[in-house]
């Protein structure tokens, strides 16, 4: 499915990444590190321009195949990257998929990643035809965790060696979200 139309509200956009964001992007992972290297292992002081393209080439083709839906977040003022978010581990015959989201350091506690679920939220469910999606966390990450609650996500659990974080499997935190909530 092509997303015609870019996702947004007041404050926000979600669109796919263009070239031109490469070098805002690696400025963004750069800044990054400390908080977000935590829980993203791409998120390094080695990560570049070249990655960044790679990434974006990526996430273009997954979406064209309905593999995923990876894409930037922008300032709707100033055009801004501010981080990226996506639908992505869609299981189509079951419906659900998964939600993560980043957003630099320097803008982090602004309600940004909240909003990009709201908005990832409804192009699933409305868009995407899903029925179930899931924000999945290492465990410790209490800024993602926080962003799922105030997302109205409900905990349904911790699973063991979830995630593969760093070289190591890690127990994560399972939020999830369906129509009904």
């Amino acid at each position: 499915m092509q997303i015609t139309t870019p996702l947004a509200n007041a404050k926000i956009v979600i669109r796919p990444f263009e070239p031109s964001d490469a070098d805002e992007f690696v400025r963004a992972a750069h800044e990054s590190i400390e908080t977000v290297g935590t829980w993203m292992s791409w998120c390094t002081p080695s990560f570049n321009r070249v990655k960044a393209l790679e990434w974006f080439s990526t996430c273009d083709q997954d979406r064209e195949a309905g593999r995923a839906y990876d894409m930037g977040i922008f300032c709707a003022a100033t055009s801004q990257l501010l981080g990226g978010a996506g639908i992505n581990q869609l299981a189509s015959h079951h419906r659900y998929g998964n939600i993560g989201y980043w957003v630099r350091q320097s803008r982090q506690g602004q309600g940004i990643a909240r909003q990009a679920v709201a908005l990832l939220r409804n192009f699933g469910f409305t868009q995407l035809g899903l029925f179930r999606l899931e924000i999945v966390m290492g465990v410790g990450n209490t800024a993602s965790e926080a962003v799922a609650i105030a997302a109205g996500a409900t905990f349904e659990c911790r699973a063991k060696n979830r995630i593969f974080l760093h070289g190591q499997p890690l127990d994560a935190h399972i939020y999830a979200l369906v129509p009904a909530d």
